[in-house]
This record gives structure tokens, sequence and C-alpha cells, in this order.
């Protein structure tokens, strides 16, 4: 389409990178010698501050007024067979448009009503009485009962049994009239239940004749694969009283969905923010720190030494592809409440299949499983400071090879735990850390999360059409373009 504009500069675009990475470790030693300090990390590129510091309580990322936002360009497939639980950005960002939680938490961290307008804890201090919104529908019109929200919890959508991701955050949950549930954690939480805002909670129903769930806003799909052009898929939702959001979809270099006319883009790609850059009718806002990258290893010892902050932050400003910086402190699978998840003892293994196995759509697991290869490979005391860390048991464990697997395979691969190491991403700040905590045990019962190792966090820049407005940002960095959030 074009030439690469703005790729990364410096030594990120030298041919050799093993030796620009072992050439940052020793720039660092010496300052950490001279100085005391880390290397400072790679400066973003230019930047409209959406909240400065001191401004008024306002959880909206463009604060002046402008143009409602009318075509948002997703980089990532979108499945509606995953619907109303996110996989990917791409669908965190879409399902966000159509369904709804009990309660969200703002951008400021406090619980706020969503489809609840009210809550209270029971006399028993565990049970909290929940009362839904009034006259709440489904986006078929369909009346919203407590006894649909149940519904939509079960397995099947009816009977008791919860499913699986539902049982890590609630012990049971009952319909007591039609507007009012009970509901019992499964982690107590005394203020307000925040864990009501996970998005594995999310309310949707079957839709008749459509694979889309029908979810609780006034929204819904009225078009799709509605395609400009061969490569851009395209679906669009019609909002009741507001303005209808396009979105493209278009996996892959996402400078091209810059050139289609979009209005929002969310991207960490460093060319796709230089190339934004160059183009005088787009402003890039940055987004929370969002991802948490670690290192799960099997069989590791609690005694193996972690990385230091000055090696994560060298992870993250020469292997890491766009905007990263050192995972920091405190990590929330290491501190906090006792969450009761039981773990297996440290397995013995006398060989594990030699690699370090990421998510192939995960391009910043990608550069870090990359580099680790590249890291074993090398040689002399600079390399060593890492690999003291990543692999304190070689020779018996090393990655001989990055492997990227996706689907089934990477949960079979994790859940196996015969290969040397797993780089994945976690959220930096859960709603719930007892339940991602779960989460990360049922999909690898070998892990014992004392050892986690923490590697590099990463957030999203959105890059917006200037004029436009209307974003909301929400507790855990998603976005709800205006008018979404009231239901119908």
């Amino acid at each position: 389409m074009f030439k690469a504009i703005g790729r990364d500069p410096g030594c990120k675009v030298v041919s050799k990178p093993m030796g620009r990475l072992l050439c940052a470790i020793a720039c660092v030693m010496c300052l950490q010698t001279a100085a005391g300090s880390p290397q400072a990390p790679v400066s973003p590129p230019a930047t409209t501050t959406a909240r400065p510091e001191g401004a008024p309580d306002d959880c909206a990322l463009i604060t002046a007024a402008g143009e409602p936002i009318a075509i948002v360009a997703l980089g990532d497939r979108v499945d509606p067979s995953n619907a109303p639980r996110p996989t990917n950005e791409a669908e965190r960002l879409l399902f966000r448009q159509l369904y709804e939680t009990l309660v969200r938490i703002d951008c400021n961290g406090r619980v706020v009503p969503g489809l609840a307008t009210s809550w209270r804890l029971d006399a028993d201090g565990r049970t909290w009485l929940v009362t839904l919104r009034d006259n709440g529908r489904f986006s078929d019109g369909t009346l919203l009962t407590a006894n649909a929200v149940r519904a939509s919890w079960t397995r099947s959508g009816v009977g008791d049994e919860l499913r699986p991701e539902v049982s890590r955050l609630l012990e049971t949950a009952t319909a007591v009239d039609d507007r009012s549930l009970a509901v019992t954690l499964r982690h107590q939480q005394m203020d307000a239940p925040a864990a009501l805002a996970h998005s594995d909670l999310a309310i949707a129903k079957p839709g008749a004749g459509s694979p889309w769930p029908d979810g609780t806003r006034s929204a819904r799909i009225v078009r799709d694969n509605d395609s400009p052009k061969p490569r851009v898929s395209a679906m669009t939702i019609s909002r009741d009283n507001l303005p209808a959001i396009r979105f493209l979809i278009a996996p892959g270099d996402p400078r091209d969905l810059l050139d289609e006319g979009v209005d929002v883009l969310l991207t960490r790609d460093p060319a796709a923010l230089d190339y934004a850059a160059t183009l005088p009718q787009f402003q890039s806002v940055p987004l929370a720190w969002q991802r948490t990258y670690v290192l799960i290893v099997p069989g590791r010892s609690r005694s193996a030494p972690s990385l230091t902050e000055e090696a994560r932050q060298i992870l993250a400003t020469d292997a890491i592809r766009g905007e990263a910086r050192g995972a920091r402190g405190p990590f929330w699978w290491q501190a906090g409440p006792d969450c009761n998840v039981a773990f297996a003892a440290a397995r013995e293994s006398s060989a594990y299949v030699p690699r370090i196995v990421y998510d192939a759509n995960d391009n910043a697991a990608r550069d870090l499983a990359e580099r680790f290869v590249g890291l074993v490979r090398a040689s002399g005391p600079a390399a060593t400071v890492f690999l003291d860390a990543l692999l304190p048991d070689r020779p018996r464990r090393s990655y001989q090879r990055a492997t990227g697997l996706t689907g089934e395979g990477l949960a079979q691969a994790r859940r196996r735990g015969t290969d040397a190491g797993y780089v994945m991403a976690i959220d930096r700040q859960p709603v719930d850390r007892c339940h991602d905590l779960q989460g990360l045990m049922d999909g690898a019962r070998w892990l014992d999360p004392q050892t986690i190792v923490p590697l590099v966090e990463t957030r999203l820049r959105a890059v917006i059409r200037r004029g436009r407005s209307g974003l909301t940002v929400e507790g855990d960095g998603g976005l709800v373009i205006a008018g979404a959030p009231d239901s119908r």
C-alpha cells in the first residue's frame, strides 16, 4: 500500500538485536554504577492528554465537544460465538457497546450502577441483594428479569449449574422476585460487589435467527460482512435514537485502516502510531497501562531469582515493538487477601520440550519469547543477568525455539506443562484477583503463583479523528461510545 513510515528509531532497526540487548544491559549496569537509576524508556509518539492531573472528575477520553463517532477500526478478528465475553481487544471494544454487567467500575475505581440500580449486604455479611433497573430490556424488547440474569450465567440457560467462569466469581445466584437477586460472591467484598463488573458476568440471551446474542444496550448488529474492500470486513451497530456505528475489521497492518476514513483506532503498533502522527486529522491519546506479561515455568523453585526492575525495563525498551514499560509491583498474584486457591506441588521432570510457548496472536508475547531464545544463544556476563532469572536450572531446561500457538492447542500446551516456559498476558489490575488467579490455576494446575516472573506492561493508544468525541473510559480501560451506557 505504501512504504513503511516511522519505523522504530535508533537501535531497534539495526540487524543484530541480541547485540543491542547485551549492549543495553551493559549500558544500564554502567548507569546504575554511576547514577543509580535505570535506563529511561523510549519516548512515545506525540499525544493529546485526555485528563490532565487535577482535572475535574470526568471519564471522557476527549473532553471537548465534537461530532459523534461513526466508524471504528478493529485490528483483530471478531467471533460472535465468544459474545458477550471477549477474547481479544477488538471483541472487547465491540462487545462493550452491546452488553452490560450489573455494576460498572468507572475510571476512578468507583463501583457505579449498571443494570442494577442499588445493592446492599444482607445480614449474613456475605450475600448481596441486588435490585435491577426499572424496565430494563434486551435489545429485542424482551423485559430483563432476575431470572433472565441468572439464566445468562448458567451453562445452558436453564437449571442451577453456573458456567465455570461464573462459578469462579459467584457461589450462588438466586432470583428473589422479578427485579431482585440474592448473589453470594466467591470472595467476600464488603464495600461494594465489584466482582459483578467482571466481563464474565455480562448479561446476554440467545438471539432469534442471529449468531449474535441479544444484549441489554439499545444497540444491535444489523448488518454484517458489508465489506468496502476485499480484505476488510464490516459490521454495523444500530442504536435507538442514536447514530449507527460502523466497525471495520482488518487483521494485519493497522495503517490500512487509517486510510479508510475511520474515527477511532486502538493500537500499540509503533508503525501505525508513527504513520498517524504524519496525518493532521488524527490525534493519539494514551490509555491506561492494562496488560502485564509474565513468564510461567513448570517446576520453577520459589527460591529462584526474579528479574530486577532494571532488567524488566530493558526488556520493555529494547525487546518490545510498541509502547511498553518494565512491570511494576506490587503484583496482585503475590499480595492481598488469601484466595484459598490450591496449587500442585512442584513437579519433577528430567527434561522439558526445549521451547518457549506464546499466543501466536499476541505480538508482544512473540517479541519476548523470541528475545529469550536469542539470550540463550548469546554468551557472556550480560546475558547471564537475564538467564539466571529466566532459566535458573539450565542446562536441564532451555529455550531452543519460540513457538506460537492459538486456541485449544495453546490451552492444551499450558495444561500439560511439558514445555520449558510460557509467556502470557494477564490483566494488570483485575476486577477480582481471586477469580483471575483461579483462572490461571484452572488452565495450568501445575502452576505455583509465587513463581510467576513479571516481565513488562503494555497499553493501547486511541488514534482519534480530530473533532470527534464521545468516548468514555471505564475502570478496566474499556471504552464506551457515547450513548451506549443507556439501557433500553
